[in-house]
């Protein structure tokens, strides 16, 4: 296996320009990831892409590569374009290793099943017909009950309490968003940019914009997600239109993932 460097475009007014490096595993017929893990930590990437099918046509090797993957404590976020079936322990061992997003291509009749298995792990989902036509609904959701029940499941997986602490924002359980967060922190979850933007998020909504730009300018530091710019475009309209005299509640807006 082999990195092949990509770059993404930020969106927004005030992220134009903006780019976020990202990376693409691809195959090669060999599973060592000595390479790898030194060309994350030599180009500081937060995120992978794994969507060459031979990953995945053995599913005890990919379950052997992502148990390396955190043997070797490679701490990314990635995603994963799959057209065969994953059994639960492959899809367990994708999360734990950093997975966070699934594009499927499956047939009707391994569909449900998969969607059913991936749903316990917290996965954001994209599910669609081997064709790639999407079925009636193609993307899937979390109640925060989920969510919850999730972070139990996993109690070792920063991603599954930052996406519990994002949940809790949505939902306006302000007062039950820090300690989610704090525990994707203290297990180092890998993007800070995503975490100071939750945190701005927090102080807008309780009345401390001061604290919220304060925030949002440390995230900018290294390669800030577009959120992040989205964000402080909010806070300058919401400043300049009076919202902070009026007492208006400012909304940012969290990011799942990167």
């Amino acid at each position: 296996m082999y990195i092949e460097i990509m770059r993404s475009k930020s969106v927004g007014k005030d992220g134009q320009g903006v780019t976020m490096p990202t990376a693409a595993i691809r195959w090669d017929g060999k599973t060592s990831l000595g390479n790898i893990a030194r060309e994350i930590r030599k180009r500081n990437l937060q995120s992978l892409i794994i969507a060459d099918n031979e990953f995945f046509a053995d599913q005890a090797i990919a379950i052997g590569i992502c148990q390396e993957m955190r043997r070797l404590n490679i701490n990314v976020l990635w995603a994963a374009t799959m057209r065969v079936k994953p059994n639960r322990e492959l899809l367990r061992e994708m999360r734990m290793a950093g997975c966070v997003r699934l594009l499927l291509y499956l047939a009707p009749d391994h569909a449900v099943e998969t969607l059913m298995n991936a749903r316990d792990f917290g996965f954001d989902i994209c599910i669609r017909n081997v064709d790639g036509t999407p079925y009636a609904s193609d993307r899937t959701y979390y109640t925060v009950a989920e969510r919850e029940a999730i972070a139990k499941r996993l109690p070792d997986l920063h991603t599954a309490h930052f996406d519990l602490a994002v949940a809790y924002f949505k939902t306006g359980r302000y007062n039950e968003v820090m300690h989610p967060l704090g525990k994707a922190m203290t297990l180092r979850f890998p993007i800070n940019e995503l975490c100071l933007n939750l945190l701005a998020c927090l102080s807008a909504v309780k009345h401390y914009p001061d604290m919220a730009a304060g925030l949002l300018r440390q995230a900018q530091n290294g390669s800030p997600h577009p959120v992040v710019f989205r964000n402080k475009s909010l806070l300058k309209s919401w400043l300049e239109s009076g919202g902070d005299v009026r007492g208006i509640r400012l909304k940012l807006e969290p990011e799942i993932h990167a």
